[in-house]
């Protein structure tokens, strides 16, 4: 059952991206450049303190390690196909700061679990720039299929996750399943408020 869902993971994580790159590709979403940045930086982190944590358990941590590559080939793609002449900000700007902390604090302490549950809260973050970008376009830029697939993506990572007792794989998954949903639900209220702006305006 673990292997099955080890595979499984990294089969949709790999679809998510194939979605997600021809959407790109196409023009038919605007994803932003420092949600991706900022993602790569921080799944990255987690990543390298997750293997010196767990002694480099990575199929009970499948989920983490295959967002590392599926973060890495989308921040290309966004940064070749994306929009252009977009800035970081301020928050963009301490997002990294509080990444390199992160880093020292990893190399002072030696704490490679402090470290990892920081970079939890790192990644969490990295969602603003999405969420702020849709709140100012006031519509949805973002794609529910690839999203969509995420989710069911971390809900196959939990089990390979949760078999080996492996608490900072069962906390990554546990936090991209939240954070997957309160995204997916933000998407379709902005999604429907589009809509009927839409048919109020054909009725008009």
């Amino acid at each position: 059952m673990k292997s099955i869902c080890i595979w499984l993971t990294g089969l949709l994580e790999l679809t998510s991206f194939i979605r997600y790159a021809y959407l790109l590709r196409h023009k038919r979403i605007s994803p932003t450049p420092a949600m991706w940045v900022m993602f790569t930086s921080g799944v990255g982190l987690s990543f390298l303190t997750y293997a010196f944590a767990e002694q480099h358990d990575f199929r009970s941590g499948i989920l983490n390690t295959v967002d590392v590559a599926g973060c890495g080939a989308t921040l290309i793609l966004v940064l070749l196909w994306g929009a252009r002449g977009e800035r970081f900000d301020r928050f963009e700007r301490w997002y990294l700061a509080a990444a390199g902390l992160v880093v020292v604090y990893w190399i002072a302490s030696k704490d490679p679990i402090t470290s990892n549950i920081c970079t939890q809260l790192l990644i969490g973050a990295g969602y603003i720039p999405t969420l702020r970008k849709m709140r100012r376009v006031k519509k949805n830029t973002e794609p529910f299929m690839s999203w969509t697939i995420m989710l069911l993506a971390a809900l196959a990572g939990l089990y390979p996750a949760i078999a080996n007792g492996n608490a900072l794989a069962v906390v990554y998954v546990v936090r991209t399943i939240i954070m997957v949903s309160f995204m997916l639900i933000l998407m379709a209220v902005y999604h429907f408020r589009t809509q009927r702006r839409s048919n109020a305006q054909k009725t008009d």
